[in-house]
Formats: structure tokens, sequence, C-alpha cells
């Protein structure tokens, strides 16, 4: 039976525990701050549990998955891929919480050329937007837009997820940012020293093509994602398990594009799962033990890239261009 060490044991925790469980991945050692809530988990029990994580460093296991908080995961991936013989390592997003980490997170991953890192952003390998990326191309339709609709979440925590999809089936580098910043000031669950506002903006890539985001804090209905294209248009509900679609028919298709008074073909997607997020958390596990591996590190990078600059765009009220400047690397924010 393959093994693992687990550090962080809240909500992101609990959920990699229930994936590595679905899996048939024994959990050999967990670390929590809370080391009082932990050990009188029910889950726990026959496990190594430690307060510091520092202490699991030479506990030999096939896999490791950090569900910290954000401004503790950059040096404790960084220890791991150091001080470990870990050969495996999931680590959340957001990445760090200054874009100068996130680019050092990449340098220390290419050196240790040994170990496998995997960003658990997984919609990107989930079979439903994989089949909705394949639909467009079979068809021959260039993805021009895309519209993101979100209640208060954070730039960061669900951005930076709307970001790494947008680069996903748009397939191209964005090369700039203009955002606004939303000031409602909304306290974290996670906790106030926590500070991940939402905000608004647009997001432009090569050829006009373009994301539109809304992760506005007045708003507490469930996102929705729409992708269009010249004739197609596709509608994402992920948490009602519904993906539709609308298509010009092609009888009208010899016409130009203002000539838009017509229904529509309509036509749902057929789900290759439903959304839950421990089965989707297990895509992630699964592509550590490919035997093809390939990282993700670069694609996150670039989506965090977009949320640093969303964040300097409202502080200099202007564009911002990407790459991000060197200057920017430093801007800290203090993701959950």
């Amino acid at each position: 039976m393959k093994t693992a060490i687990l550090i962080g044991f809240g909500g992101m925790g609990i959920r990699h525990y229930k994936s590595l469980k679905k899996l048939n991945i024994s959990i050999k050692a967990v670390c929590d701050k809370n080391i009082k809530k932990i050990s009188n988990s029910k889950f726990l029990k026959n496990t190594i549990l430690a307060k510091d994580y520092k202490k699991l460093l030479s506990v030999n296991a096939d896999i490791v998955c950090i569900a910290s908080n954000t401004q503790s995961r950059f040096k404790i991936t960084k220890d791991f891929l150091n001080n470990s013989k870990v050969k495996k390592i999931l680590i959340e997003k957001p990445l760090a919480i200054s874009f100068k980490d996130c680019v050092e997170l990449k340098k220390l991953i290419i050196k240790n050329k040994k170990k496998r890192v995997y960003v658990n952003t997984f919609r990107t390998i989930s079979p439903n937007f994989k089949l909705v990326k394949n639909l467009f191309m079979k068809k021959n339709e260039n993805i021009s837009h895309i519209f993101i609709n979100s209640p208060s979440a954070g730039l960061g925590n669900m951005g930076s997820i709307f970001f790494d999809l947008g680069n996903y089936f748009i397939s191209e580098k964005a090369f700039s940012v203009t955002s606004w910043i939303d000031k409602t000031g909304t306290v974290s669950p996670r906790g106030k020293m926590f500070k991940d506002p939402g905000g608004y903006g647009i997001v432009r890539y090569k050829k006009d093509k373009k994301v539109f985001f809304d992760l506005s804090e007045n708003t507490s209905l469930p996102y929705e994602i729409i992708i269009k294209s010249q004739n197609y248009e596709c509608k994402i509900d992920e948490l009602n398990n519904n993906i539709s679609f609308r298509k010009r028919p092609n009888k009208l298709r010899n016409k130009p594009n203002y000539f838009y008074l017509y229904k529509p073909d309509r036509f749902n997607l057929k789900l290759k799962h439903k959304y839950d997020v421990v089965l989707m958390t297990s895509f992630s596990i699964k592509k550590l033990f490919e035997k093809k591996f390939k990282t993700n590190i670069e694609d996150s990078i670039k989506s965090m890239e977009i949320v640093f600059a969303s964040h300097i765009s409202d502080k200099l009220k202007k564009t911002i261009k990407l790459p991000l400047n060197k200057k920017f690397h430093d801007q800290k924010v203090n993701f959950a």
C-alpha cells in the first residue's frame, strides 16, 4: 500500500485525506498547528501526529500533500523539496503570497529534477473540461471570449483557478490585465489575518481574445463560466453538474455576425463525472503516479501572475502589462 504525509488538516486537508483514502493510500503522518484537534480526530488513529512539519521531513512516504495556508506553503514545499526523501509533492493553490516566491518555487522544482510536484488545480485535467475544449477544437471554433461570474471567493483563492481555466481554454499567454479590487472588505471565513478580496476586470490575449472576470463581493449566487467562439457558446454551471451549449445553425453561418435574430440550436454535454472536489483532487494525486509525468507549475505561475497583476492594476490605477515587471515581484497578498 502506498503511504502519504498530510500537512494541514483544515477543510482543505480533510479533502486531501478523503482523496487519499479513495485511492487506497494510507495516511502515515499528519501535521497541523492545532495538535489537540487532530489528536481527537476519529480519522487519525494509528497515525504519526505533529505540530511542527519539520518533524515529518525524515518520515519516508510515497507522497506528501501540502494543504497548509498560503503564507506557510512556500517554506514547507521548499523544505520537502530540499530536505525530504519523499519524491511526490501535491500542493494547494494559491502558490505563494508573492510572485517572487512563485518564481523561486519554479527554480527549486527545476533544481530537484528527481522529484515530482503538482498543483491541485484539477479542473484542467477534469474529463468534463477536456470535453468542452475538445468540442470547440473539433468544430474548428476559436475561443475568443470567456466570462467568469463568481461571488466573493477571493482573487487568490478562486481567481487563481478561474485564470488557470482562462489560459487553458484560450491556449495563449495573457499580455495585459486591467482590474479593480472590491473594497467591501468581507472578512475571510478562515480568519481576519487573511486578506483576499474579490475584484473585477479584463485579461487580454493576442488576436483580441479576452477573459472578463467579476468576483465582486456583493453577490452570493454560485459561479458560472461562459465560453464563446464565433458560432458556439458554452455555459458551465459546475455546481449543478450542467454544461450546456448554444450554437448558430449551419444555414445561417454565411450571414454577417450582426445578424443575431434567430433561435440558436441547444444541447447539453453528457458529463464524465459529477462535481465532487474529493474525486477531482484524486485526479491530481493520480497525476503524480503516472508513468509519464509533467508538472503544471508553469501553468500555475501564469495564473498567479494575473492575480498579482490584478492587485497592482488597482493600486496604480492602470493596465499592467505581462510578463510582470520585476519591480512588482515583492508585492505581497496574504491569501488564506
